[in-house]
């Protein structure tokens, strides 16, 4: 078979290979590639010291000192990490991750004990090496690049003969020194990810914690959907209550009370509305790194303060509870509540003040909840139709409770929504 080369064969081929260099070495970039081969030597000898200071420590543990300069001394290499991932993406453009922040740990002892065991410090430990074997390397190929050129420019018998040969062979040696720190100063950036980036370990805990945060921030957007709608629909409701008693339309006598009372529901519903539209606001421009914070989650006990609002503003719904509930888990509790919540808002949505039916039957290790309301006779107050987020995501909570959501309309003409959730679901 027929072999190829990677030599260059022709004087055109010489040219290409030398402009090539040329052009690599002369790329966007190229300022800070040259800084950073400036730092190396002196940041080699920084590091050097480092190594010293660590091995120091490790030998003074027997007399006990070093039990307190060991983490002393490696929270310094953490630090010099740190502010090496800051020289590497300033001068060469690489993105490394911040890596984990041990001082956020809780107590002193805790603290020294991740300082010891995390990975990500004896990977800065390693990096230290690295940057002292580059500075030794960089070192070695500026002296014998000086070396070469004080030898070529001593003084000689200069003549037209001698010295083109000679100006050739300087700029040769320019060009292989300038060739080989560039080449080390890549072989750093090609390290530098692998030592003072995220251990896969890190990267996995990171996954974890940003799809749980995602999680709870979806629920947080769930929940605020299902308050802020039923909480504007009940007062739309109210508010249009209040309206008619005080302007009836015949002669019926106005009825101061029960607008006072209709009002004051408003004032309680949109209180609470804004309470939870605060908190959720105030966890969804969190800095990301704490985890939301969990809001009261609403119970079966509280149906019942839930539908008295709306049997004032005139939606005459009844609440039927079957069995033993006081033992289900809060989790499913706040499911059920959440049925009824959307079942009775889109009631109003859709249907107006129909006579509505919630009822909450225990079954065994089942959880029936159930929503109906019959034919709509008048559809005056409706605020109408929403998108149908609201059952989507109903949907899926229950999906994921391992229950089923239906909802569809009676032969009567009116609606149920019905969910079965299994008490098993709360795991």
């Amino acid at each position: 078979m027929p072999t190829t080369t990677t030599f260059p064969r022709s004087a055109d081929e010489i040219a290409d290979r030398l402009r090539a260099v040329v052009a690599r070495a002369t790329a966007p970039g190229w300022p800070g590639r040259v800084l950073y081969a400036l730092s190396t030597v002196p940041i080699a000898a920084f590091c050097l010291a480092l190594y010293f200071a660590l091995f120091g420590s490790v030998v003074a543990v027997v007399y006990g000192v070093g039990l307190l300069l060991v983490p002393l001394v490696l929270a310094t290499i953490r630090g010099f990490a740190g502010i090496e991932r800051e020289l590497l993406r300033t001068l060469l453009a690489i993105d490394l991750p911040v890596g984990e922040r041990v001082r956020r740990h809780p107590g002193i002892l805790p603290k020294a004990r991740r300082l010891v065991a995390s990975a990500g410090t004896w990977r800065a430990v390693g990096w230290l090496g690295a940057r002292v074997l580059m500075g030794a390397a960089t070192l070695a190929v500026l002296f014998f690049a000086l070396m070469a050129l004080v030898d070529l420019t001593e003084p000689h018998d200069w003549n037209l003969l001698t010295a083109l040969p000679l100006l050739v062979l300087i700029a040769l040696v320019v060009v292989v020194t300038l060739v080989v720190l560039d080449a080390l100063v890549r072989l750093a950036a090609s390290v530098a990810p692998r030592l003072l980036g995220t251990s896969p370990e890190q990267q996995i805990a990171a996954l974890q914690q940003s799809s749980r945060r995602l999680a709870d921030r979806n629920k947080l957007a769930r929940d605020l959907h299902d308050t802020i709608g039923h909480a504007l629909t009940a007062s739309l409701l109210q508010a249009t209550a209040a309206r008619r008693t005080l302007t009836p339309p015949d002669e019926r006598p106005v009825q101061p009370d029960f607008a006072r009372q209709a009002l004051q529901h408003i004032e309680t519903n949109t209180r609470a509305a804004l309470a939870e539209l605060d908190r959720v606001l105030t966890v969804l421009r969190d800095d990301g790194e704490r985890d939301p914070a969990p809001l009261s989650a609403p119970g079966l006990v509280d149906l019942e303060g839930l539908l008295a609002g709306l049997r004032d503003g005139g939606l005459p719904v009844a609440l039927v509870v079957d069995g033993e509930v006081d033992d289900v888990p809060a989790q499913v509790q706040e499911l059920a509540y959440r049925v009824v919540q959307e079942g009775t808002t889109n009631v109003l949505r859709h249907a107006g003040t129909p006579l509505t039916v919630a009822q909450v039957v225990r079954s065994g290790d089942t959880v029936i909840v159930r929503v109906c309301n019959e034919r709509a006779s008048s559809l005056e107050s409706r605020p109408g139709p929403g998108g149908g987020r609201g059952l989507a995501g109903l949907r899926e909570r229950t999906a994921a409770a391992g229950g089923t959501l239906s909802a569809e309309p009676t032969p009567s003409g009116g609606f149920e929504l019905c969910a079965t959730l299994p008490l098993s679901g709360a795991a």
